[in-house]
């Protein structure tokens, strides 16, 4: 298994987006804070694209099928996606 490098971004220019494309089915989550990312590898698993400078990973985004509603209600309880 490959250790993946992170590059933390500024405080100022943290961000995570969570878009509901209806017509495609599809729950896109994208982040660019570290922590989120980890977090979201161990409960989803790989992300759909990994937006990449250099050799570490600066930003990460899963799109998921409506239809997967367990790893949906698994990403909302164990990922702190809303920090609360």
């Amino acid at each position: 298994m490959n250790k993946k490098i992170y590059k933390e971004s500024n405080k100022s220019e943290t961000e995570t987006t969570i878009n509901v494309l209806y017509k495609e089915n599809i729950l896109s989550i994208y982040t660019n804070k570290v922590e989120l990312q980890k977090q979201l590898c161990k409960t989803l698993g790989d992300p759909t694209i990994e937006y990449i400078r250099g050799k570490s990973i600066i930003a990460s985004r899963w799109d998921i099928p409506m239809n997967e509603k367990s790893k949906i209600s698994q990403m909302i309880l164990k990922a702190n996606i809303f920090e609360l």
